[in-house]
């Protein structure tokens, strides 16, 4: 039997996962080599886990880190903010969302030479 779906709803609208990271004590202290380490083992967490994922430093934010992952599960995303926060270096506020607007550049034109 298929699933009733309210007048102009999406089936499968994707969830996007943003994972808000901040150092810990012990993070703080870390070396390169090691914070390349843990980004690496969480990467291969994600990627088991059939997700894509994309780690943007922040300035001047109350986190030092924001990881946006695609493609998860919810169960898969609470498995992986654990998976982020098993060394103590890090602390990982998890928060998901859908799209509500995407913009799209087209290469070489602005907005305004859009309707041209």
């Amino acid at each position: 039997m298929a699933a009733i779906h309210p007048k102009g709803a999406v089936k499968d609208e994707v969830v996007t996962y943003f994972f808000l990271i901040r150092h810990t004590e012990k993070g703080t202290v870390q070396s390169a080599a090691q914070k390349k380490k843990g980004v690496n083992d969480v990467t291969k967490v994600v990627k088991k886990e059939g997700g894509q994922c994309n780690l943007y430093s922040t300035r001047g934010a109350p986190f030092d880190y924001v990881s946006v992952m695609t493609g998860i599960t919810t169960a898969a995303a609470v498995r992986i903010a654990a998976e982020i926060e098993t060394r103590g270096t890090v602390k990982a506020t998890l928060i998901s969302g859908i799209e509500i607007m995407a913009a799209r550049v087209i290469s070489g034109t602005s907005p305004s030479e859009k309707g041209r």
